[in-house]
């Protein structure tokens, strides 16, 4: 095929890739379970395992559960909408610390979601995006 005729007939390609519900929740029973157990580590550096690590996880789970609900959605779309709200859920934080003050989901002794708002966790929930775009690619039907 010419380029001219490449230019008069493109392939089309779905403005929207499917997702397949089953490898979605392949995902999710490995991201969800790792993200608790995460949460729960009390080795060396746990601290940093459990504040930025979570993170990343988090914002994978987040997809998944949404890509799952949602199959058709443009997983940029979704990625970059979660990094955003996120990171205003952060900054807000930051500057009005007494708004989000007692708003926390914990499970025992242990914190999960919110508690500690921290403006370094930012670049976490970009590496958290980046990687859950993989994941999302990975999920296509074709």
């Amino acid at each position: 095929m010419t380029s001219k005729q490449q230019t008069l007939h493109p392939e089309k390609r779905p403005a929207v890739y499917p997702k397949s519900r089953i490898t979605l929740l392949k995902f999710l029973v490995i991201c969800f379970p790792l993200w608790l157990s995460v949460k729960f580590y009390s080795g060396p550096s746990h601290e940093l395992i459990q504040n930025y690590l979570a993170n990343i996880l988090f914002i994978i789970s987040c997809a998944l559960v949404i890509q799952l609900i949602a199959p058709k959605l443009r997983s940029t779309t979704l990625l970059i909408s979660l990094f955003l709200i996120f990171c205003v859920i952060e900054l807000v934080s930051w500057q009005f610390p007494e708004l989000l003050e007692g708003i926390s989901l914990s499970f025992r002794t242990q914190v999960l979601i919110g508690g500690n708002y921290s403006l370094h966790k930012i670049p976490y929930y970009g590496v958290g995006a980046f990687i859950g775009y993989f994941i999302l690619k990975a999920c296509r039907t074709n």
